[in-house]
This record gives structure tokens, sequence and C-alpha cells, in this order.
């Protein structure tokens, strides 16, 4: 497979020194050799390649400190030595080009080893792939209330704030509450503005209700 992407340096080192997380059982050295592969770093690659720039911007100052691999559903491996199960995300602080941030990806194992990749948004979100999904609407409607007849809000970094709600200010219930609420500040650019949405995460029996406050919103001129 042939990726036609030219890497800073500094990012380069970072695809090659991944940091895997927790044990992966009889499977672990397997999952911490094939994060390392080429067959793992074309994905990350192609990944990259997809980004949007206002997301992952590249320039000569930019940083890239060891990624962040976390297994999402233990790992195993096939006789051939691909994974024929499992799911994982990896993650790459990106600073130096004017969007410090977190890129993280998921990958899940398909059948026949086949990978599905996700970008995932950037940051630091608590919100898992379906949530971001729900969220992110809701979001770029309350940006685009900020930013009148902007229709090209892209979201460029989540920051996970607290647990507890923000508007109205809503203590943490702590720790060993079951259905724990937090809220989050997303981050969008579009027509020359930058926009700062609170948003808040309430875990119920049936789901997570997502409230956006936008008149809570801030905006850069």
């Amino acid at each position: 497979m042939r990726v036609s992407i030219v890497l800073i340096a500094a990012l380069a080192a970072a695809l090659n020194s991944p940091t895997a997380v927790a044990a992966q059982s009889a499977d672990a050295a397997r999952f911490r050799e094939f994060v390392r592969s080429d067959f793992q770093r074309h994905l990350l690659l192609r990944a990259f390649a997809s980004l949007p720039p206002a997301v992952f911007r590249r320039c000569p100052a930019l940083m890239s400190d060891r990624s962040q691999v976390t297994p999402i559903r233990r790992v195993t491996f096939a006789l051939d030595g691909f994974p024929d199960f499992g799911a994982w995300k990896e993650s790459f602080p990106v600073s130096g080009c004017g969007n410090d941030t977190i890129i993280n990806f998921y990958f899940v194992v398909r059948y026949n080893e086949k990978i599905d990749t996700f970008i995932a948004l950037p940051g630091t979100t608590r919100a898992d792939l379906i949530l971001q999904r729900d969220a992110r609407m809701q979001a770029l409607t309350g940006g685009a209330l900020m930013v009148k007849d902007c229709k090209n809000l892209t979201i460029t970094n989540t920051k996970f704030e607290s647990y507890g709600l923000s508007h109205p200010a809503t203590p943490d219930p702590g720790p060993l509450h079951r259905l724990r609420p937090w809220w989050e500040t997303w981050t969008m650019v579009g027509c020359g503005h930058k926009v700062e949405v609170p948003i808040d995460f309430t875990p119920d029996a049936t789901g997570t209700l997502i409230v956006v406050p936008a008149k809570f919103a801030t905006i850069d001129y």
C-alpha cells in the first residue's frame, strides 16, 4: 500500500514510538509489535492525510510526543500474525502550528482480519464515538448561532473541563456516582472566527443527555 504524505520528523518519530497501555494477556507482546508495524503505520498515515487542515496543521515547528495506545476490546491474533478480533485507540499530542491538540484514531478489527479506521474528534473529550457523533451536530448548531451565515465550521479541539455541569453550575456527585455528569468546551473555527461552545453531558438509564447552552458560547472576532 502506498501513501503519498510527507510527515514532519517529530510526528514520524511519534508514529514509530507508540506507547501501548494495558496488558493484553498472552497477546500483549504481539499487540505491542503490531502497533509498531509498517501495516499500522500505513493506516495512521492514511488517517492523518484525511484530517482537515484546520485540525492538523503542518509547519516546521510541529512537535509531537509519543502516541498513546489504549485497547478498547482485547486484541487477539490469527496464525498469520494479524489481528482477528479487538479494538484500540491511538492518540497523538501535536503542538507548535497554531492548533495544539490531541489527534485521536480508533481501529476496529472486522471479519477476515480487516481493520476499520475511525477518525475521532481531536482533544480530550470523554465522549465515545457514538456520543461524539450526536454531540457534534448540536455543537455545530450552537456555533452557527454565534456565527451567522457560516456553514463551514470545523471542530478543532475538545477539552474535558470537569465533572458536574456548567450551566447551571452543578457540583460533581463524586466518583462513586454511577451516572456521573461532566462538561466540556469544544472549539471550532470557520469564516474567520473561532467559537468556544460549552457542552453538558448527563448520563441516565437510557443514554446520555447532551445540552449545548449556546448563549454561554464565546466568539473571537
